[in-house]
């Protein structure tokens, strides 16, 4: 069932992705379909890539026009990358991916559920990857699935991190009783089974 009508934005900061980056704001966009019946967009923000991220991007931009594209002209590094898509956002609810990875959907719904609390400023959950057990990669074969070549993909999976700031709070956050907020963060260990598709984006 969708969020109510919330308008939502999703940071997400890129260096020489061009073979990845489409399907990465592809399936960002499907979720935020279906997680809010509000407006949506994403802010990829190119952080100087040197490959053709940004002609991807802009052709991703003409075909969905919720995508917006930012650009800094040299590298900046992750950290301003998000800042920068934060200050470009214009959602009530802003999701900044904090690694040039893939985001983990189950982690946006987390955090959305947590901003229900209106208390809750600001939040930030960690998926840290976990390997299939031996015993459920015996019990999926055992049923004819085929994942026993994808374990050692899902050991290569980077952590993905993703930070929930509620823009109304912004002002207080960075103002002289911004100290007196305690930010409380949530990390899990998962393993996702999510379609992956093509790592080369053919």
């Amino acid at each position: 069932m969708p969020f109510p009508a919330t308008r939502m934005s999703v940071v997400l900061p890129v260096r020489d992705g061009e073979h990845r980056i489409v399907r990465r704001v592809e399936r960002v966009l499907d979720a935020l379909a279906d997680m809010t019946s509000g407006q949506s967009e994403v802010v990829v923000v190119d952080d100087g890539s040197k490959d053709t991220t940004l002609e991807v991007l802009h052709e991703l931009k003409s075909r969905y026009p919720q995508v917006r594209v930012v650009r800094h002209s040299r590298p900046r590094g992750l950290e301003a990358a998000g800042q920068t898509g934060l200050e470009r956002s214009t959602g009530e609810l802003v999701f900044i991916q904090e690694t040039d990875s893939e985001v983990r959907i189950e982690d946006m719904r987390r955090l959305l559920r947590m901003s229900e609390d209106t208390s809750v400023v600001a939040a930030r959950a960690e998926s840290t990857p976990k390997p299939l057990s031996d015993a459920l990669l015996r019990r999926l074969s055992a049923w004819g699935t085929k994942v026993s070549e994808k374990a050692d993909q899902i050991d290569q999976i980077t952590k993905s991190s993703l930070q929930m700031i509620r823009r109304d709070h912004l002002q207080t956050l960075v103002g002289p009783r911004g100290n007196s907020y305690r930010l409380q963060g949530e990390t899990m260990l998962s393993t996702s089974m999510e379609p992956v598709g093509d790592p080369e984006g053919e």
